[in-house]
Order: structure tokens, then C-alpha cells, then sequence
């Protein structure tokens, strides 16, 4: 599972060719479902639109963004997932508050967004009846976050995006277990949910945690599609037509490392 904020920052123009390979990357990579954060909502409606289009089949989550038009959620408020005798059910959630009332961040022609305890309300206590562990993937704040668990026990884990450094450390409120990226990426979490029917409403938690600090060089499918993706060329906005007098010629950018440090997600 993805927390959000796995594309291009706001600005970009769009989802560019690293937008594309990470959102196409994620079902090689066994992912399951994919929330929707902040930097996927700022790219606005339509580019929206067309990402998802290019992946038709992993799932999306997000319980408060809603299209203006047909006042209906964007993309699944939550889906459950069946492993056999263990269904987890995975809600996202988005903080209204990265979106200021006046900002251009949201495409507010065609999205809106629902504050969260409203949407939190409307669906986690229904969701937590239908499953045997609940996952909430989110970027609220502490101190929101911190309200939310407390308010809604039932969720066994929340999963944060890089940008927060809450879970960078593991941390539990209640039987809550909180886990995240960290703020720069590179703080890898494995955590794993046990169930057992004779447990009833308990679960089996285990988390391992690593830096990820290492740079390596790897053979195979997903070092030639890097490579590949590193030997494209960068994509330059058009400038503005300028009089040839004060027109200048522009350089080229080195292309970037093909070895980088290793980055994984929750």
C-alpha cells in the first residue's frame, strides 16, 4: 500500500514521465491499493483522471474528495481486500486543511474536498464491521491524527506518506499502530498483520525498520526499465515567443544517476 504523495510535486505541469513510471511501476511491484494525496490531487481533475486511466487496474482510495458535478467520491472511499481467512479493509484520507479556501492547489471547478471527521464518520465504524483489521493511509497531522485514533479505535494501523515524520518511529495510541516513510523517504518499514479467529478482535503485530542508506547496482527487468526511463529526455515547458535579440540557447541537463538510494514504502 501507498500512503500518497508518490507523484511529481505541484507545478510539474502534469503528470510527467516520472509521475507515469512510478504509477505504472506499482502493480510489478505487488502493490494493492494507492491512496490519493495532496501532490496527486494539486495536478488537478483531468490529469487526475488520465493517470488512473493508465493504470485500470490498481485501486485508488479516498474517502473526502468528491467531484463537484455528480457529488460523488472521485475515486472507492475504501476497499477491502480478502487473504483468505483475513479481510482488511484499506480507507484513505486527505487533510482538507493543505487545501486553503482562495488557493489554486485544488481544481475546485470540478473537486472538492470534505473535512475529514466528516468522512472519517460516515464510514470507518461501517468499514470495521466488515473486516478483521482496518488500515487507514493518510497525511494528517499529528496532533489530527492523534484525535481521530483515539475516536476511532478500531483501526488497527495507519500507514503515513513521506511528507510527515509522524511514524517515522513507530508509534501506538490505544491499540493503534502508526507507522510512515519519514519526511525524506528513506525509512523503510515492513509491518506485518497476523489474524487468528480465536484472537477475535486482536491482531499480531510485527514491525522491522531500516535505513535506507545503501546505493547498489542490480541486473534484471527493473534496472534496464530505469535505465530506460533515466535516457529519456527531459520534458522542457515551451518558453513564451521572445525577439530572436534576447533569445538565448539552452543547455541540456545531464541525465540523472542510474544508481540512487534504495527507496521503499509502506
Amino acid at each position: 500500500m501507498d500512503a500518497g504523495n508518490y507523484v511529481d510535486r505541484a507545478g510539474t505541469g502534469g503528470c510527467s514521465n516520472k509521475c507515469q513510471f512510478m504509477v505504472t511501476s506499482y502493480k510489478d511491484l505487488h502493490y494493492d491499493v494507492l491512496n490519493l494525496g495532496r501532490q496527486e490531487v494539486w495536478m488537478g481533475y483531468e490529469t487526475l483522471r488520465a493517470m488512473m486511466d493508465t493504470v485500470k487496474n490498481t485501486e485508488f482510495v479516498s474517502a473526502n474528495l468528491i467531484e463537484v458535478k455528480s457529488k460523488r467520491p472521485v475515486v472507492k472511499p475504501f476497499v477491502i481486500k480478502d487473504y483468505g481467512k483475513f479481510r482488511v479493509g484499506v480507507i484513505g484520507l486527505l487533510n482538507e486543511g493543505d487545501f486553503p479556501k482562495g488557493s489554486t492547489l485544488l481544481d475546485t471547478a470540478n473537486m472538492v474536498i470534505l473535512p475529514h471527521k466528516e468522512a472519517a464518520k460516515k464510514y470507518i465504524p461501517s468499514l470495521a464491521r466488515k473486516v478483521d483489521a482496518l488500515v487507514l493511509l493518510t497525511e494528517l497531522p499529528s496532533v489530527l491524527l492523534d484525535t481521530l485514533v483515539k475516536t476511532y479505535p478500531e483501526i488497527d494501523l495507519v500507514i503515513s506518506t513521506g511528507g510527515l515524520r509522524s511514524g517515522e518511529t513507530p508509534t501506538t495510541i490505544g491499540k493503534t499502530r502508526i507507522v510512515g516513510s519519514g519526511s525524506s523517504g528513506y525509512n523503510g518499514h515492513y509491518a506485518e498483520l497476523e489474524f487468528n479467529p480465536a484472537w477475535k478482535d486482536s491482531l499480531g503485530f510485527r514491525n522491522f525498520q531500516e535505513p535506507l542508506s545503501d546505493t547498489y547496482d542490480e541486473k534484471g527487468v527493473w534496472a534496464d526499465r530505469l535505465a530506460a526511463f533515466n535516457s529519456m529526455p527531459l520534458s522542457v515547458p515551451k518558453p513564451n515567443p521572445v525577439p530572436p535579440a534576447t533569445q538565448k540557447k539552452l543547455g541540456t541537463n545531464p541525465a540523472p544517476q542510474t544508481t540512487a538510494p534504495a527507496q521503499k514504502k509502506s
